[in-house]
């Protein structure tokens, strides 16, 4: 739901939950308990985002809304594990990021739905091949628990757009898996001078990856 606050243009203040580096140990199912945040209403910064005073921005604070017209405000960011299945349960829309190839699953765990992030390390094979092969295995003993996944930063998702040359810095690419079950590629761009500043660039619906290339990643 919160895609229809991911505005392209608007800023989002933003500061995201930590990675966790490699544990040096055989990959593992990291069940995690994300608190609730909520984009608020947005409002004309006071100072200079992307080269010019009074751009829109949205600050991202704890704790989900409770009013009923403003639920699609709330969602939960889950934090990237390098080398394991970091995991929350689907209670609202998740975001997770910084992409840079990693897949992300929807599946069914006891009884509830939960996303995970794959944590894929970029050129590191073995690291690669181990926790792939650990989801792998658990997609195959448990095909009607994989419910989707996708990868946001895949080859069928283009590039960012470029950026507004002023105060655009670094493109980060984040994945956003809604209540509906629906996957997004969300790709910002991290603001130079202001960088818990993100600008929306693109927003793209991506299909979900079959049963059978989910088994095979």
């Amino acid at each position: 739901m919160i895609e229809a606050k991911l505005l392209i243009g608007r800023y989002l203040q933003l500061t995201t939950a930590p990675t966790r580096p490699l544990r040096g140990v055989p990959p593992i199912f990291d069940y995690v308990v994300c608190p609730a945040l909520t984009i608020q209403e947005s409002t004309r910064f006071a100072g200079s985002l992307g080269g010019h005073f009074g751009q829109r921005a949205s600050a991202v604070v704890p704790g989900a809304n409770p009013n009923a017209n403003k639920m699609h405000r709330n969602f939960k960011w889950l934090p990237y594990f390098e080398g394991d299945i970091s995991a929350t349960i689907q209670d609202m829309d998740v975001l997770t990021g910084p992409m840079s190839g990693c897949p992300l699953v929807r599946f069914l765990h006891g009884g509830q739905i939960w996303v995970g992030h794959i944590g894929t390390v970029l050129g590191n094979a073995g690291v690669n091949a181990a926790v792939t092969g650990f989801w792998n295995a658990f997609a195959l003993a448990n095909p009607v628990n994989v419910l989707g996944g996708f990868n946001p930063f895949g080859p069928a998702v283009p590039l960012p757009p470029a950026a507004n040359g002023q105060g655009d810095s670094v493109a980060r690419i984040w994945g956003l898996i809604t209540t509906a079950g629906a996957f997004y590629s969300v790709q910002v761009y991290q603001q130079l001078h202001q960088a818990n500043y993100y600008r929306v660039a693109a927003v793209h619906l991506v299909p979900t990856m079959t049963v059978a290339q989910l088994q095979a990643l």
